[in-house]
């Protein structure tokens, strides 16, 4: 039985476009994690979004650190970030330093994401910043 219902089923191909996961997975509001059975939330959402590049990003901070100025602390705020393209990455890379942020890439979605999954993960909500 899957973990969830295919979400796909009538989506047309994203046709390589880039589709940035800023998904965790828990249950609201009960912040209870969700059983995705071993897999990532990313690895889960880029079967609901056929022929998209995912980016997993913009998601181990709380909303109010995102939206506050990236250099609050006298450095630059870090953003994490994990796919299975290079070019994608680059290109969320770009963003992320264009918003004011530090990137850091931590590596393919089976890792990375697990790494700045809420919960269970390592990273999330840790306010790191980037000194020049």
């Amino acid at each position: 039985m899957p973990v969830c219902p295919d979400r796909s089923a009538g989506l047309e191909n994203f046709g390589g476009r880039i589709v940035i996961d800023a998904n965790n997975s828990i249950e609201a509001p009960s912040f209870k994690a969700v059983d995705l059975q071993g897999r990532t939330s990313s690895e889960v959402f880029a079967e609901w979004v056929p022929g998209a590049r995912v980016v997993k990003a913009f998601n181990h901070l709380q909303a109010r650190s995102l939206e506050s100025d990236p250099t609050a602390e006298g450095a630059r705020r870090v953003l994490f970030l994990s796919g299975d393209d290079a070019d994608a990455k680059a290109q969320v890379a770009a963003l992320i330093e264009q918003l004011g942020f530090f990137g850091i890439d931590l590596g393919g979605l089976s890792v990375g994401a697990r790494l700045m999954q809420f919960p269970g993960g390592p990273l999330p909500v840790l306010n790191l910043v980037k000194f020049a």
